[in-house]
């Protein structure tokens, strides 16, 4: 059978072989758990170790579905967690099983008669979480889209801490902007009529560099701060090249960058809406000629991770 992404289980070979295949950037978030208060909320503290947090949860993880027409059952697996290098490597990917109808001869009644088939669809990608920066990176296979996949991971991550004895987290994965693609789309348009900021509460140990919003959350006691920019005169738009330089939007800008929340833009194009959302266009860290062993293209993952962080940081 042919699986999705055009590889071929006669060949012999998983379907990233020798391939350039991008990694999607993810970003896993511990927040506060933002439930009803009780008397035992001290107790309920989290590791501080995102790797012991994140094995803990993951110890014996529930299968997740997605889809409603055709559903997909997702599961992670082949979970290795390395506390030395701060590094949290697995396989995670989805099933579906199909009825066929085929038809054989019965020689006996000599008729042509239906024979039901069942047959099992699999999608499975290689994935690494550094510490550093808590990013998570997932070998595109041609079924995964971002949403499912932050959604899928993210309900791995949920109901393992939901099944914990006691829980004060509240897991998100989310996708990591690309500030140049944002750029382009913008400037791809005839018009720029929107954008909406979305910025919400961050890992107790984030980057202080969003010090600011950290702080108007906390006095204002609220779980996320939402700002929509929209146009004066929708004809002309915004202002593209003052959008990017005002101090306020750029702050909001380089949060939603590395997943401190996300940004939505809208505009017009040859006389029809067109959208950009950062949940559906993740960043991309593309692997050339990937190896063919499961070890080998996990390693590369990871590798691609650390390089989209070195070059994450270098520009500060």
């Amino acid at each position: 059978m042919t699986e999705p992404g055009g590889s071929s289980a006669e060949s012999g070979q998983h379907w990233f072989a020798g391939r350039d295949v991008q990694v999607l950037l993810f970003r896993i978030n511990r927040r506060p758990y933002a439930g009803p208060e009780t008397l035992f909320d001290d107790l309920f503290v989290p590791p501080t170790s995102v790797l012991d947090h994140l094995e803990e949860v993951l110890r014996d993880p529930r299968p997740v579905d997605s889809g409603r027409r055709y559903k997909r059952t997702w599961r992670i697996g082949n979970k290795r967690f390395d506390h030395r290098l701060g590094l949290f490597t697995g396989m995670i990917g989805w099933a579906r099983s199909e009825i066929s109808v085929g038809n054989v001869f019965n020689e006996v009644t000599d008729e042509w008669v239906d024979r039901f088939t069942s047959s099992d669809i699999t999608a499975v990608a290689p994935f690494a979480f550094r510490a550093d920066g808590r990013y998570l990176g997932i070998l595109k296979h041609s079924s995964f889209e971002e949403k499912t996949l932050a959604h899928v991971f993210q309900e791995f991550l949920q109901r393992g801490e939901r099944s914990r004895p006691s829980f004060a987290t509240d897991w998100a994965v989310e996708p990591v902007g690309d500030e140049q693609e944002f750029i382009d789309w913008m400037n791809s348009v005839d018009s720029v009529q929107s954008v909406e900021f979305i910025f919400r509460r961050p890992n107790p140990d984030a980057e202080r560099e969003f010090e600011d919003l950290f702080q108007r959350l906390d006095a204002l006691e609220a779980s996320q701060i939402k700002e929509v920019i929209a146009a004066r005169d929708a004809e002309r738009g915004l202002n593209r090249e003052n959008l990017q330089r005002d101090p306020s939007s750029r702050g909001f800008i380089a949060a939603a960058m590395v997943a401190f929340g996300y940004l939505v833009g809208r505009g017009t194009l040859d006389g029809g809406k067109v959208k950009y959302d950062q949940r559906e266009r993740a960043a991309r860290e593309e692997i050339q000629n990937v190896s063919p062993s499961w070890e080998g293209a996990t390693a590369e993952v990871a590798r691609a991770v650390a390089r989209w962080l070195d070059r994450r940081q270098r520009s500060g």
